[in-house]
C-alpha cells in the first residue's frame, strides 16, 4: 500500500474515533444536565450556586452627624461538624466545649455531647449561638477547631442585620421604617433606591435542603452598603420638641398632636414630632400628622384672609369694623367669637389680636362677598401657595383644599367667605399652614420645606439638596411687614399674651377649631393650634403646633401655645446664634405671664388673683374649681364632685386632695410631694369607701 494512503487512513480512523467519543460526551452531558437533572440533583444536595446578596442599607444622620438610623450587623453561628479531620476534631473538642460553655448556659459536658452526637449524625448545620455581636464573633473565631475557618474547621457565620434608631421615637415616622412584609414609610421609603445599595452575587453552598451558607469565609468578604442620608434634623431641637409635645398631650389626654420646627431662611426642617394615643393609652409616633393630616385650620388661617384683603386694597390695619359684642348673623347662620366680649366698634388690628371671628369675617364678607370678588378671593389665597403641596420628601402629603367658586360652585354658599376667613370650609395640613407662616417670617419668600441636605457614598457627595424658593414673594414688602406687626401684637396684647417671655420674643397666632360641628348630637370636640416664629424680629425658626381633641381646656392659647413657648425658650437658652439675635433686640414692653391650668379651692384662687391684680372670670358655682388661662384672664369653672363617685384630684395640692377624699369617706395614702399627678383608683369609679393612694410631684 502506498505510504501516503496508509497515513491518510490512520488519520481518518483517529478523527472518526474522536468524533464518536465527542458525541458520547455531548450525549452524556445532555442526559445528566437536562433529562436526568432531578435525579442527580437529589443525589447531590451539597451543591454550589451563585445567589443574590442584599447590601446593607445606608445610615441616616442628623445635621451634626449624630446617627439617627443605622444598620447594625449581627451573626448566627453554626458549625458543619463534618468538615474537621478526625484528629483535629478529637484534639480540639475539650477546649472548644470549654470555650462555648464560657459564653452560654450550657456546661462543658453538655457541649461535648452535643458536638459528638452532631458529628456522628453528619450534621452540617449545628446551631452554636444566635444574634451574636461583631465583637463576640472574634471570640468564637479564635476557639479551637473554629480557628481553621469555614473550609478547615466548619465554622459558619451567617451575617444578618437590623435597622436601629439610637434616639428611639424621635422623629420615628418621618425617618420611616424598613421592615420585612411591611410597607416602607418616611425617608426610608422616599430615598429607598439610594439607601438600599447595590445587589451582589455570592457563591453559596447548600448544607441541607433549602439552607444555603456562604462557601467562603464571611469575614474575608466585603459587604456592600447603600448611600447615607444627611438630614436637616437638629437632635437638640428634636429632643425639646418631642418631650414638650408628649408631656402636654398626656396632660390634656389629647387624641394626637404634631409639632414642626422650620428654619426660616432655608425651609430646612429642624424637628418634627407626630405623637398619637394607642388603644392602650400609650403616646407614641403612629402616623405623620404633620405631612398627611388634612383638617380645617381654624383661626390660624385668619392671617391669610387678612393678607388677602391688604394685598387687594380692601382693608388696612386701622379699618373700622363692628364686632357686635362677639356675635353676628350671616344669612341663616350665626357666628360667635370665643366669648361675648361686649366690644362693638373696633378695627382690623384689634380684631386680629383678640382673634375675633366676627371682625375678620365681617371685613372679608365686605371685601369678597359678591359673586365677582369671590373668585378674586380664591385666587389671592392660592397666590400665597396655600393651594399646592409643599413638596416635602415624604410620600402621602395631603392635597390642600381651598374652595373655588367655579370648580366648587355647588358647595359655595353665601356664608362661605366669612367662614373661610377664620379657617373653615377648607383643609390644610399642619406643614402647609406652617410654610405660609414661615414665608411671613422670611419677608414674603416662600421656601420648599426639606429634610435631606446630602446623599453620600462614604465621603463622596452623590447628591446635594440646596434651599429652594417656591415663590420669591407672596405679597408686597409693605403688607408682609403689616402681617408681622399683627403677629407680634397677638403676643403683646392679644390671645397669646401668656407667651410673653424674658428669654426670647415671639410672634404668632392662636387657633381653636371645632371638629365635626355638623353633628349636633355628639359632644363638641376641638383642635388647638399655634403658628408663629421666634425671635419676633430677625426670626430664625418658625413653629406649628396642633393638638387634636384635648380634654378639659381646648383653646389654642392654653393648650398649643405653651408647647410653642417651651420649645422657643428651651432652644433659645442653648442656641448661641439665637442668643446673639436676642441680645440685639430691645426689651419688650411689660412682662406679663398667665399661670397654667390648676385645680383647687375657689376662695384660694380668688385671693391670689386679687392680690396680684390678675383678671379672672368666675363661672364656677361650687367651692372646688378648675382654673384655666384664656387670652388675658383666668377662667374659674366648676369642678364636679359627686358623693357616689371617686373624684379626679389630679392637679390638686396634697391638702386639698386629702380634704376632698376624706370627706367622701376614703382613707388616703400619700407618696411624694407637690401636686397630685396620679391616683390609684380611676376617677368616676363608684365610691365604695376603699382606701386610695395619691402620687405627688
Amino acid at each position: 500500500m502506498d505510504r501516503k494512503k496508509e497515513l491518510l487512513i490512520r488519520a481518518y480512523l483517529i478523527m472518526v474515533f474522536f468524533i464518536i467519543v465527542s458525541c458520547v460526551i455531548i450525549y452524556r452531558v445532555f442526559l445528566i444536565s437536562v433529562i436526568e437533572k432531578d435525579k442527580w440533583s437529589a443525589k447531590g444536595p451539597n451543591h454550589l450556586k451563585w445567589k443574590t446578596e442584599v447590601a446593607d442599607r445606608g445610615n441616616i444622620y442628623a445635621d451634626d452627624m449624630s446617627l439617627l438610623v443605622a444598620t447594625l450587623p449581627f451573626f448566627d453561628i453554626r458549625m458543619d461538624t463534618r468538615i474537621a479531620k478526625d484528629e483535629e476534631f478529637n484534639a480540639g473538642l475539650d477546649s472548644l466545649a470549654t470555650g462555648l460553655a464560657r459564653v452560654s448556659k450550657r456546661s462543658v459536658y453538655e457541649w461535648k455531647n452535643i458536638l459528638i452526637k452532631a458529628r456522628k449524625k453528619g450534621n452540617g448545620y449545628l446551631r452554636i449561638a444566635s444574634n451574636v455581636s461583631p465583637e463576640m464573633v472574634d471570640y468564637y473565631r479564635l476557639l479551637p477547631i473554629f480557628r481553621k475557618g469555614r473550609l478547615g474547621g466548619g465554622l459558619i457565620l451567617e451575617r444578618k442585620s437590623r435597622r436601629e434608631k439610637p434616639y428611639g421615637q424621635f422623629a420615628a415616622r418621618t425617618l420611616g421604617e424598613d421592615r420585612e412584609n411591611a410597607t416602607k414609610v418616611g425617608l426610608e421609603d422616599y430615598f429607598d433606591k439610594f439607601l438600599k445599595g447595590p445587589e451582589q452575587k455570592r457563591l453559596m453552598k447548600e448544607v441541607k435542603a433549602g439552607v444555603w451558607v456562604p462557601w467562603d469565609d464571611l469575614l474575608n468578604h466585603e459587604v456592600k452598603k447603600g448611600n447615607d442620608l444627611y438630614t436637616t434634623i437638629d437632635v437638640q431641637m428634636q429632643d425639646i420638641v418631642h418631650h414638650a409635645l408628649k408631656s402636654n398631650l398626656e396632660k390634656y389626654e389629647a387624641l394626637k398632636g404634631t409639632a414642626i420646627v422650620m428654619e426660616v431662611e432655608t425651609g430646612a426642617i429642624k424637628a418634627i414630632s407626630n405623637i398619637g394615643k394607642t388603644k392602650s393609652g400609650v403616646y407614641t409616633e403612629i402616623r405623620n400628622y404633620a405631612v398627611g393630616e388634612l383638617a380645617e385650620p381654624g383661626s390660624t388661617f385668619k392671617l391669610a384672609a387678612v393678607l388677602a384683603m391688604l394685598e387687594d386694597g380692601y382693608a388696612d390695619l386701622d379699618t373700622k369694623v363692628n364686632l357686635g359684642g362677639g356675635k353676628k348673623r350671616f344669612y341663616d347662620r350665626t357666628m360667635y367669637d370665643s366669648r361675648m366680649h361686649g366690644i362693638q366698634s373696633s378695627d382690623l388690628k384689634e380684631a386680629f389680636e383678640i382673634s375675633s371671628n366676627v371682625g375678620i369675617a365681617t371685613l372679608a364678607f365686605q371685601s369678597y362677598g359678591d359673586k365677582v370678588k369671590r373668585l378674586q378671593y380664591a385666587e389671592r389665597l392660592r397666590s400665597f401657595g396655600l393651594g399646592e403641596k409643599t413638596g416635602i420628601e415624604i410620600r402621602g402629603e395631603g392635597i390642600p383644599y381651598i374652595k373655588d367658586p367655579v370648580e366648587n360652585k355647588k358647595v359655595w354658599y353665601g356664608t362661605t367667605v366669612p367662614w373661610m376667613s377664620h379657617g373653615y370650609e377648607l383643609q390644610l395640613t399642619p406643614l402647609q399652614m406652617l410654610n405660609f407662616y414661615n414665608a411671613i417670617a422670611n419677608d414674603g419668600r416662600l421656601m420648599r420645606p426639606y429634610l435631606v441636605s446630602e446623599i453620600r457614598d462614604g465621603r463622596d457627595v452623590v447628591k446635594r439638596f440646596n434651599p429652594r424658593a417656591l415663590k420669591e414673594r407672596i405679597a408686597s414688602p409693605e403688607n408682609i411687614s403689616k402681617a408681622q406687626e399683627l403677629l407680634k401684637g397677638v403676643v403683646i396684647r392679644g390671645t397669646a399674651k401668656n407667651l410673653r417671655s424674658p428669654i426670647v420674643s415671639m410672634a404668632g397666632k392662636t387657633g381653636t377649631t371645632v371638629v365635626g360641628y355638623a353633628d349636633k348630637t355628639s359632644p363638641k370636640r376641638y383642635n388647638a393650634s399655634f403658628a408663629g416664629y421666634f425671635p419676633a424680629d430677625n426670626p430664625k425658626y418658625s413653629i406649628m403646633v396642633v393638638v387634636y381633641e384635648p380634654k378639659g381646656s381646648y383653646y389654642g392659647s392654653s393648650v398649643a401655645a405653651p408647647i410653642f413657648k417651651e420649645i422657643a425658650e428651651k432652644y433659645s437658652a442653648i442656641d448661641a446664634d439665637t442668643q446673639r439675635a436676642i441680645a440685639q433686640l430691645e426689651p419688650e414692653e411689660g412682662g406679663f405671664h398667665l399661670p397654667g391650668k390648676e385645680t383647687g379651692h375657689k376662695l384660694d384662687f380668688k385671693t391670689i388673683f386679687n392680690y396680684v391684680h390678675l383678671d379672672y372670670k368666675d363661672k364656677g358655682s361650687s367651692n372646688w374649681v378648675n382654673v384655666d388661662p384664656f387670652e388675658t384672664k383666668m377662667i374659674i369653672d366648676r369642678k364636679k364632685i359627686k358623693v357616689s363617685e371617686v373624684p379626679d384630684v389630679r392637679g390638686m395640692g396634697a391638702r386639698d386632695a386629702m380634704y376632698v377624699l376624706e370627706n367622701l369617706g376614703m382613707k388616703v395614702d400619700i407618696e411624694g410631694v407637690g401636686k397630685v399627678f396620679k391616683q390609684s383608683i380611676t376617677p368616676g369609679t363608684e365610691n365604695s369607701g376603699k382606701p386610695i393612694k395619691i402620687f405627688l410631684h
